[in-house]
């Protein structure tokens, strides 16, 4: 039990200008949690402790100068975090007061002033399944619209309670409601984290690692959302919770209408999935489509903005079945047409096995694919091949894997050597300027077993492009390659041919001493 001679009303009155009521929150949560722990005094003016988070945290509490206060996460920039608020209830409940108390009155903090009075820890009114999604809304922002992070792990963190905390309100309400509910506290969440971003765009350290923690992030609120959508019919969630469904495709509307450019979240994910899967009726699809129009036209938006409402308006063209419009409306529309904004379209049409849609849409974006330096050629390679498995498409294929090159080779090769093409084969690999060393050895010993005569030419090439580079390096490995050469001739039982191009090779090159010299350590010449 601490003993300290402390006036604890003017303490604790200098104390909340310190402390933003989202730390205090969290902080609260970590002493309900008794992650405090180790308390003690150093001296008579220095409260020590260890509070249980991420890791062991050491909390040093300055009771003559609360700016000399300290912890040791990475949290406790400028004067508080949630371990040193902890450590405060835990003393206030040693001392004898009452813990939620402690700041009871606001004064500033965090640089925003509250009404006189208000408790940080004041139980606030819990939605119900009978109020509006507005209400909703602004019982999340209550709870955590004013939380401080300070770098990108403590974001992840926040996000993990807040999602926690926020879906048990819903707790034993009717499924199909619970989910959209959910789907309400996912979008409120991705609009905190880009709102944290923006905030703290100027701390370097709150940048260290972000991408990783966004892309989790990011990669959660999207499954959070799919599996919210598996307790939603959409016909019945109309009939049963019109009001909700239609606030919630107000809701989604405007942050499309939002210049959300340096956003980390998948907005455009969420709002494609959430328009697709539930945001079926005519109604609701007419008037966002009269919204995007006007925002796509208008010349006082940002250029942002505006493309986001011609992918809006193309989403929707997709789901009509319109797809010559969609591709008509990218083209004239979309400066650069980016091959991995459609692939979920494909991957979808692929699932509901729409394969001549699919092929249509593979075939128009095939320019766009080639201007991506291959970086998705696997999946669009990958889509071509699962269609190719329902309809009768080889010559579409192979028209665009040749168009394709060279990004297309693996996939190009991997199908020649599937239909047994070995010749062409080894033209490709003629054609790309590939060595022996470029290519898979499953794939070399391949073409060895069924048809070795066709590797000659490309021995011989690569063989003569390293002699002609001039190095020593080069020099042995033409005559690696040459050394192979001379077995695939032996085993055609061709030596003797071998033999003679070695001699007229070294004749050839005569004047390169240091390539004679690796020839005779190769033991091709005497």
């Amino acid at each position: 039990m601490l003993d300290v001679d402390i006036d604890w009303n003017q303490w604790s009155n200098q104390l909340r200008p310190h402390f933003s009521e989202a730390i205090v929150q969290r902080g609260w949560l970590y002493y309900q949690q008794h992650a405090v722990m180790e308390l003690s005094m150093e001296g008579t003016s220095v409260i020590k402790a260890r509070v249980s988070g991420a890791s062991a945290y050491r909390v040093r509490i300055a009771l003559d100068d609360f700016s000399r206060s300290s912890c040791s996460c990475p949290y406790a920039y400028g004067s508080s975090c949630k371990h040193m608020a902890a450590v405060l209830f835990e003393v206030s409940d040693q001392l004898g007061f009452e813990p939620k108390e402690l700041f009871a009155a606001s004064g500033k903090t965090g640089g925003n002033r509250r009404p006189e009075g208000q408790s940080f820890l004041k139980e606030i009114p819990r939605p119900s399944a009978k109020d509006t999604s507005s209400v909703w809304h602004a019982y999340f922002e209550k709870q955590f619209g004013s939380a401080k992070v300070y770098n990108a792990s403590s974001v992840e963190e926040l996000y993990t309670h807040a999602l926690d905390k926020l879906r048990k309100v819903a707790d034993g309400w009717q499924p199909m409601l619970k989910a959209i509910y959910e789907i309400h506290v996912v979008l409120f969440l991705m609009e905190l984290c880009d709102s944290l971003v923006e905030d703290l765009s100027g701390n370097n350290y709150y940048y260290q690692n972000i991408s990783y923690y966004y892309s989790e992030i990011a990669k959660s609120t999207m499954e959070q959302l799919a599996h919210a959508m598996r307790y939603v019919d959409p016909k019945e969630a109309w009939l049963e919770h019109p009001q909700y469904v239609t606030e919630l495709a107000a809701h989604l509307g405007g942050s499309v209408l939002e210049d959300k450019q340096d956003s980390k979240m998948n907005w455009t994910g969420a709002y494609r999935l959430l328009w697709w899967n539930l945001l079926h009726e005519k109604s609701l699809i007419s008037t966002e489509v009269r919204r995007l129009r006007e925002l796509a036209s208008d010349k006082g938006r940002s250029i942002h903005a505006r493309k986001a409402a011609v992918m809006a308006l193309v989403h929707f063209d997709i789901m009509a079945g319109h797809d010559e419009t969609a591709m008509e409306r990218i083209t004239a529309e979309v400066r650069r047409i980016d091959p991995g904004d459609w692939f979920g379209y494909l991957q979808t049409f692929a699932q509901l096995e729409q394969w001549h849609r699919l092929v249509n849409w593979l075939k128009w974006l095939q320019p766009a694919v080639g201007k991506t330096a291959n970086e998705c050629t696997n999946t669009y390679f990958h889509l071509w091949n699962e269609a190719a498995k329902h309809v009768d498409i080889v010559e579409e294929q192979k028209q665009a894997m040749v168009a394709l090159l060279p990004g297309s080779y693996r996939h190009y090769s991997r199908s020649l050597l599937d239909k047994k093409e070995y010749q062409t084969w080894a033209d490709l690999i003629l054609l790309l300027d590939l060595t022996p060393f470029h290519i898979e050895s499953s794939d070399w010993k391949l073409v060895e077993k069924e048809n070795i005569r066709v590797l000659l030419p490309i021995y011989h090439h690569a063989a003569e492009q390293f002699i002609m580079e001039k190095n020593r390096d080069s020099y042995k490995r033409a005559v690696r390659l040459l050394k192979r050469l001379g077995t695939v001739y032996k085993k055609l039982k061709q030596s003797p041919r071998f033999e003679s191009y070695i001699q007229q090779l070294s004749k050839q090159y005569t004047r390169y001493r240091a390539f004679q010299e690796e020839l005779r350590k190769g033991k091709l010449i005497t």
